[in-house]
């Protein structure tokens, strides 16, 4: 999982919002770091924020990695890879040779990102908005680097096509939600309904062939246009921080979903082509008499490919029920898969 958004845009508030949502647990889903000192330093973060008013600070050149695992119960459903990387590492000039090393860290993870959140700061969304929700080109989409971004999570895309392998999916998230009705002068679902509607001319790749995108609006607070590294912790009203790792994981088994489903057609037909083997095998003057050693070869095969069929099958349905139980957590935050709304 990887993070893209300017500085200021709200990415590593947003991930100390989130692990404090999810290690406390929500509807029977937990996120715990699996290093037992980034826990304490996430709570403490978090406690800080809650108690004083004091925001995370922002990331400097050298990345923060987090390893966390995705729990429904006490059973473990993923785990997951994360790294926090300064906003500038995601717009900086890499080509130069004293580029800081981040910006290379930053492309290298995109490319081997199952999931991408691109992170929206919600002042500029509610500008854009109320400018006429115009296309990614004009100041709101530059001041977000989302043509920048793009390019990115185009490639990225394209990579994993060629490769075969599973399709990303996408976050477009949305932070400091609170402001998208203060700013435009519409109710919060208005202003949700209004990105979805346009979110083609906001985020372009978000809506292309091949990515599975979710809209997703996130708050830490109500705390309006505050820009300091202090905020009224009275305001603190965190909002929709479980979502977005709810869909990444969704996404995740669904995609796993089709793979085992396209296993279990290609060994049905190997089953089906061993049985016809297995009968000519047994056919003729002395049926299987001389062929003994392949017939038992054959009978073997047949087995091991029926188990194997039997075990991916109940993956198929053990996956297919823990997507409908994350399922529940999204509704009324709208889901694009190829372009269209689901």
């Amino acid at each position: 999982m990887t993070m893209l958004g300017v500085s200021g845009s709200g990415k590593t508030t947003f991930l100390h919002g989130m692990y404090a949502t999810l290690s406390s647990g929500i509807n029977g889903y937990y996120l715990y770091a699996t290093d037992p000192d980034v826990d304490l330093d996430l709570a403490e973060a978090w406690e800080e924020l809650s108690l004083e008013g004091t925001l995370p600070k922002p990331n400097a050149e050298v990345p923060t990695p987090y390893e966390f695992v995705f729990k429904y119960g006490v059973m473990s459903l993923v785990e997951i890879d994360c790294v926090d990387f300064r906003g500038g590492a995601g717009t900086g000039r890499g080509d130069k040779p004293d580029a800081p090393a981040d910006i290379a860290q930053l492309r290298s993870r995109v490319e081997a990102s199952d999931s991408i959140f691109l992170v929206l700061d919600g002042q500029y969304v509610a500008n854009w908005i109320r400018n006429g929700h115009p296309g990614n080109l004009n100041r709101a989409g530059e001041r977000m680097g989302i043509a920048h971004f793009a390019r990115d999570i185009n490639l990225t895309v394209e990579a994993r096509r060629l490769k075969d392998e599973p399709t990303l999916s996408l976050v477009v998230l949305v932070t400091k939600s609170d402001l998208l009705a203060r700013i435009t002068g519409l109710s919060s679902r208005e202003a949700l309904a209004t990105v979805a509607e346009h979110l083609r001319n906001l985020v372009p790749v978000a809506m292309d062939e091949g990515v599975t995108t979710l809209l997703c609006p996130v708050q830490i607070g109500d705390f309006g246009e505050a820009s300091s590294q202090s905020v009224d912790p009275g305001q603190v009203n965190p909002k929709n921080l479980h979502s977005p790792i709810i869909f990444a994981l969704l996404h995740y088994l669904s995609e796993g979903i089709s793979r085992h489903e396209q296993e279990i057609k290609r060994l049905d037909q190997q089953i089906d082509a061993q049985d016809e083997h297995l009968a000519s095998l047994r056919s003729g003057l002395f049926g299987g008499f001389f062929k003994g050693d392949q017939v038992r070869g054959t009978r073997a095969q047949i087995m091991a490919d029926k188990e194997l069929r039997r075990f991916t099958q109940e993956q198929v349905e053990e996956n297919r029920r823990r997507a409908a139980l994350l399922s529940r957590e999204l509704r009324d935050i709208p889901l694009f898969r190829n372009g269209e709304l689901q």
